[in-house]
């Protein structure tokens, strides 16, 4: 599946955050998070992710993604959270503010 840049700035971005959202990053969330960014053609030693801080500037990207790359980008949302083998509270509130804030299907398998 083929990501434009603007939208792979966007989905690497909330991956990003995502990988950090319970202030720990442990090495098969980092594992993940580099498979994640291969799949859809992020260069990882040159992406810079915008902060949290400015997420709002993706939202709308996402929003208007076709709706195969959406499933794609929710199951990888999955993947990384359950990289440390914990999906935990910080993690969920941010996937469900993403799901909802960007009209992505939930898609855990």
């Amino acid at each position: 599946m083929e990501f434009t840049e603007e939208e792979k700035k966007a989905v690497g971005s909330v991956l990003f955050v995502l990988s950090n959202a319970d202030y720990k990053t442990y090495l098969t969330e980092n594992e993940e998070l580099v498979r994640c960014y291969n799949d859809i053609g992020i260069d990882v030693s040159s992406f810079k992710p915008f902060p949290k801080e400015r997420l709002n500037l993706v939202y709308n990207t996402i929003k208007s993604m076709e709706m195969d790359k959406k499933r794609l980008f929710s199951l990888m949302m999955t993947r990384l959270s359950r990289a440390d083998g914990h999906f935990g509270a910080r993690e969920r509130a941010f996937v469900s503010e993403i799901l909802d804030l960007c009209e992505v299907p939930f898609v855990h398998k």
